[in-house]
């Protein structure tokens, strides 16, 4: 009886992916020892089950867009794990709100699955970007940059023209702009997608040249989800060291959990001479980084809750010379079907974040403090969304709304404080975007209403000898804008897309832009509490062709910024924010992957922009803009093959940029290569062993600031649990 009960039970098969989740309309051949033959298919769990009269030996498991598994019973688990192969033509959600590959998408846009995430030989995230065709941040480098200045551009739209949402929720410092990528680490990161383009019609303020979601690791309970994750340890040169661990596990058939950890630590001289001193020791980058996650999942409906915790601490080789940045953020997400065709969602967050930067008065008097900055800040906010299908008509409804309250203190070298900003932000937002599809021709039509009012802006400013406080208080006001969106796809041929596209963006103030004034020396940058929105407009035109396995774009773009925010000189002891200038980016971004076999493909892109300003300041006009490339590349190869050895090889080329609206602080450019070389026993344990800047270049970031030099370092992962391959070890997947 007992082996009739274990044969019964070895007919049933849970068919899950590679993240664990389930698998359904899976087909499974069941064979008997005689050659018969039962065919069943997955359900909604990713379950299926033999007669039980059918005993099966054997089982073919296979589904469109994986990889096809053949189990042996008695030999092999119950849980059947379909792997992916390589995609050449990925697919986003973030363009229109509807998961789309990206030939069939009437807007521009890139993705990095985990694939290239795993393989990445890039020390940080934001290093990561490089491999995104049309993110502006190939010099970004968080672990050694100035408090502020690590800021999201895309498609050459300039800084803070860019929204950056992880997992759904606003990433950017609600108070200053600047984005902590130390707080979402490579390891934390399963999937990126960026919009190319406006997209302040589906997400609000900041939208101007793009919009990048990110998706970090979690729970996805159900039947086939099972404890799984992995516990990684690293080494390397430039006294570089990380430690990841992250495991998943199911609490009950509905309900699962996460819980993720990650530390890392470099260190190297990154001041370049003109900015060092006799005094300079090697600049040291610490962050650690907790994340849990619990989640539901049953029927119709799904919840999730989640904790992140972050510090950040940088050294920058001075006694005086260095921040901390601490983040906590408590979010919940939520789905609901909605009859047969509608899914409603929404999210709601709090975070708050505290700065304290020091600020040494290098190169005039090294290890002399010039002044130290508290920047504490809190927000909340919360969204909805409705998207749904009518025959081939899709909709989305979506509703936002964001509370910020932040100040800024900055304290000269006696103790004394030299500026106190305060003020508080409400941001408000209704979208609605339809889309038409026929079987050659899709139309995108939508428009978003958004509201800010600023209240409670004050400046206190503390200057002169005796010294004299100065308060500057105005009255609450608000801003509105309309940002409209049209997009087409016409298919020429089956192969061939051609789409166009026009929408509206903007941008308001940050409160640091308001409120926040800080002194450099005798030079006191003030803030404008009177300023008013960026407005912009995005054109787009592309064709995307399907070149035998593989595919190749190329998009034509401008984007036009009115009412551009800028520093202009008031006297020579002070300067002041001002809507006083409008730039003009026009560009071309070609993109092109191929398969090189079921595990391994060839991806290349490159973008030629010429981002400048077209009116402003007579000595602006035609210059480019600050730390916006004029032009970049990648090329890469991902050989996440099926045996024991993986790979890859990347290199980027970052064009010139220039640290300053003058053109007086050019960054020259630079070309960069890095590689991985990944060996996976069968117990699933890797070795990993990755270089970065493999060439040692010696590249600025920003005008005070080496790049990252050759890195070279050992990572041992571990596997937990028995459920799925992990994103960093599994081979083949997305």
């Amino acid at each position: 009886m007992l082996l009739a009960a274990a044969v019964a039970a070895a007919q049933s098969l849970v068919v899950i992916d590679d993240a664990g989740r389930p698998v359904p309309g899976a087909t499974v051949d069941f064979v008997s020892r005689t050659g018969e033959h039962d065919v069943e298919t997955t359900d909604a769990s990713g379950a299926a089950t033999a007669p039980a009269s059918f005993v099966a030996v054997v089982a073919d498991v296979s589904r469109s867009g994986y990889l096809g598994s053949h189990v042996v019973f008695g030999r092999g688990p119950e849980r059947v794990v379909l792997e992916r192969p390589l995609p050449v033509i990925g697919s986003v959600a973030v363009a229109t709100g509807s998961r789309q590959n990206l030939h069939e998408s009437p807007l521009a846009a890139s993705v990095i699955d985990r694939s290239t995430i795993a393989l990445s030989p890039a020390a940080a995230s934001d290093g990561l970007l490089r491999e995104l065709p049309g993110a502006d941040e190939t010099r970004s480098n968080s672990a050694f940059t100035n408090y502020g200045d690590i800021r999201a551009s895309f498609g050459g739209a300039g800084l803070d023209r860019g929204v950056v949402l992880v997992d759904g929720i606003p990433a950017q410092d609600a108070f200053g702009g600047q984005i902590d990528w130390q707080a979402y680490p490579i390891d934390l990161i399963e999937r990126a997608e960026l919009l190319r383009g406006a997209g302040s019609a589906l997400y609000g303020s900041g939208g101007v040249g793009g919009v990048l979601e990110i998706d970090t690791f979690g729970p996805h309970p159900g039947p086939g989800f099972a404890t799984n994750g992995r516990l990684t340890l690293g080494s390397g040169t430039n006294d570089s060291a990380d430690e990841a661990f992250l495991v998943r596990t199911p609490l009950s058939p509905t309900v699962g959990v996460s819980v993720a950890g990650v530390a890392t630590r470099l260190s190297y001289q990154d001041l370049p001479p003109n900015y060092s001193a006799p005094i300079v020791h090697d600049a040291l980058g610490e962050s650690g980084v907790s994340n849990v996650k619990l989640a539901y999942a049953s029927g119709r409906t799904t919840l999730s809750a989640a904790g992140l915790f972050t510090s950040d601490h940088q050294d920058e080789g001075l006694p005086n010379y260095k921040f901390d940045r601490f983040l906590r953020q408590e979010n919940v997400l939520g789905t609901q079907t909605v009859g047969s065709n509608a899914l409603a969602s929404f999210g709601y967050y709090v975070r708050d974040t505290t700065v304290y930067n020091v600020d040494d008065n290098y190169p005039a008097h090294p290890a002399a403090l010039r002044y130290i900055q508290h920047v504490p800040t809190d927000e909340n906010g919360f969204f909805g969304n409705l998207t749904g299908t009518a025959g081939a008509f899709d909709y989305t409804l979506r509703v936002e709304q964001r509370r910020v309250d932040g100040q800024a203190q900055q304290y000269g070298p006696t103790g004394a404080r030299q500026s106190l900003g305060t003020g508080s932000e409400l941001s408000q937002g209704i979208a609605f975007q339809g889309t038409y599809r026929v079987s050659h021709f899709e139309v995108v039509a939508g428009a978003r209403a958004d509201g800010l009012r600023y209240d409670d802006l004050a400046l206190l400013r503390t200057s002169g000898t005796p010294p004299v406080t100065t308060r500057t208080a105005v009255p609450g006001h608000p801003e509105g804008a309309i940002s409209p969106r049209v997009a087409l796809r016409y298919d020429l041929d089956p192969r061939l897309a051609l789409r166009v596209s026009s929408g509206g963006g903007f941008r308001g103030p940050y409160l640091n832009e308001l409120v926040r004034g800080f002194n450099v020396g005798a030079v006191f940058d003030a803030p404008n509490p009177k300023l008013v929105p960026e407005r912009s407009v995005t054109d787009d035109a592309g064709l995307d062709y399907l070149l035998g396995a593989g595919r190749i774009a190329l998009d034509v773009f401008q984007t036009r910024v009115n009412d551009a925010i800028a520093f202009v000189t008031i006297s020579p002891a002070e300067m002041m924010r001002e809507n006083l200038s409008r730039t003009q980016t026009n560009g071309e971004t070609l993109t092109y992957t191929q398969p090189l076999g079921i595990c391994t493909r060839l991806r290349v892109s490159g973008t030629a922009q010429n981002p400048r300003v077209t009116n402003g300041p007579t000595n602006t006009i035609g210059k480019q803009l600050e730390l916006v490339p004029n032009e970049s590349a990648d090329v890469g190869i991902d050989a996440a093959g099926r045996g024991p050895l993986s790979y890859s090889i990347d290199g980027a080329y970052l064009g010139q940029t220039y640290a300053d609206s003058l053109e007086a602080e050019p960054l020259g450019a630079a070309l960069l290569f890095g590689g991985t070389i990944r060996a996976t026993t069968t117990s699933g344990t890797t070795f990993t062993l990755a270089g970065e800047n493999l060439t040692h270049q010696t590249y600025l970031t920003n005008i005070d600031r080496y790049g990252v030099p050759l890195t070279v370092s050992f990572r041992v992962g571990i596997p937990i649990g028995s459920g799925a391959q992990q994103p960093a070890m599994s081979p083949c997947r997305e």
